[in-house]
């Protein structure tokens, strides 16, 4: 059965997932540090330009399906992580000015949505129903093992010694363009994997409107996952730089703790599919966002090496799982002939506020003399994030509803991070 769900193509997705979102995003957010204390940026272009990712993310998140009308997905997918390697190599020369650096962290994010809304609708239905769920497991563990590897290969390349403090003056060079490099080997280790005869997918346009019973439901999940965005921002744009720079650890250390956030993230998914399965998906998704409140809190309670650690875990495991929740949480309220429409305004709504809030965040950490703040302000967004669910009138299941793990091919067609 492993070699089964271990194949060729699985793991060219998880090579695509790992480019676009593990390096291609996150990357750049255990090199941000390292990008401030060498001069290359300040404080508030660093964070400009972690905007600028997600503000291509929104952008492809919204082209995806049009791309995908006009040209093989193949195609796409291999066009798109070509476009993360040269987004590193292209930043790694110091001096080429905030626009050109602006540019290319936008195309990242571009292509870093189409890397997550394209894979799975290519790889899942070529493997047997038995194992699909298993096999997007696969796919999507790209994100959480490339925030891992970020969090290790960065201080290793800037410093050239895991445990070195300085940063030397070529190192950020070196940094962007070994990130570089490791996206082009990736990116030639699954060009040949992708069906040659990949088709372009429709555009759905006959997804039936939403009854105006069902409306305040999926308004209070919206306005929730939306919140769910906001709430891990403040982890996701600052917490290496937090620990590195306010709480005067080493390069090292941040990095640490952010690998530590994509080892939860890597396994989230599965975690949160089980214990859906098992306590029904209403009662985990007011747990979860409990729990990542608490965990977005936690930095600010203290700063000491385990509460760190319990934190970055913790939203790692809590980030992508909570959105399996979400989505099947939708099921269960709206029903099967609804479910892709509500998802689909659930996730345009996470990435339209997680653009808006990380430009928000950004702005407010150039005139703030600490973070803890912004920590402050994501656990905020996910009390909001409880109080909707806890608000939702709930209707009767349907008799049939599928698992969990059944929900995965449908939930993973969606651009959530």
């Amino acid at each position: 059965m492993i070699d089964k769900v271990f194949n060729r193509l699985s793991l060219a997705g998880l090579c695509a997932t790992l480019v676009g979102n593990g390096l291609g995003r996150f990357a750049f957010v255990a090199l941000m540090p390292a990008l401030i204390q060498a001069g290359w940026f300040s404080k508030a272009q660093a964070s400009t330009l972690g905007v600028a990712t997600l503000m291509g993310y929104v952008l492809g998140a919204a082209a995806a399906d049009s791309l995908a009308a006009r040209w093989s997905s193949a195609r796409l997918l291999r066009a798109s992580m070509l476009v993360c390697a040269l987004s590193f190599l292209a930043c790694a020369f110091e001096g080429a000015g905030m626009a050109w650096n602006l540019l290319w962290r936008a195309a990242a994010g571009v292509a870093g949505a189409l890397l997550m809304v394209l894979p799975a609708p290519l790889v899942l239905p070529r493997h047997e129903a038995s194992i699909r769920a298993r096999t997007s497991g696969v796919v999507f563990s790209g994100i959480g093992l490339g925030a891992a590897l970020s969090g290790w290969l960065v201080p290793l390349l800037v410093t050239g010694s895991a445990a070195a403090a300085a940063v030397p003056a070529h190192g950020v060079t070196i940094a962007w363009l070994g990130l570089g490099i490791a996206c082009l080997a990736l990116t030639a280790g699954a060009w040949r994997a992708w069906p040659a005869d990949a088709a372009g997918m429709p555009v759905d346009g006959g997804r039936p409107p939403l009854p105006a019973g069902l409306r305040r439901t999926v308004a209070l999940v919206l306005l929730a996952h939306g919140l769910n965005a906001v709430g891990y921002l403040a982890h996701t744009l600052f917490l290496p730089d937090y620990v590195v720079r306010e709480l005067g650890m080493p390069l090292a250390q941040g990095g640490f703790y952010w690998s530590m956030f994509g080892l939860g993230a890597a396994v989230g998914p599965m975690v949160a599919g089980t214990l859906a399965d098992a306590f029904g998906p209403r009662r985990c998704l007011i747990g979860g966002f409990a729990l990542k409140a608490a965990s977005a809190f936690l930095p600010v309670w203290g700063g000491g090496a385990i509460t760190l650690l319990a934190s970055a875990i913790l939203m790692g495991l809590c980030t992508p799982g909570i959105v399996v929740m979400v989505s099947a949480y939708t099921l269960e309220q709206v029903g099967a002939a609804h479910h892709r429409r509500a998802w689909g305004l659930a996730t345009s709504s996470f990435a339209i506020a997680q653009a808006a809030g990380g430009a928000l965040m950004a702005f407010a950490a150039t005139r703030l003399d600490s973070y803890q703040p912004l920590f402050c302000a994501s656990a905020v967004a996910l009390a909001g994030s409880v109080a909707c669910i806890a608000l939702v009138r709930e209707r009767p299941a349907p008799a049939a509803i599928p698992s969990v793990d059944r929900l995965l091919p449908v939930i993973i067609t969606a651009p959530h991070p």
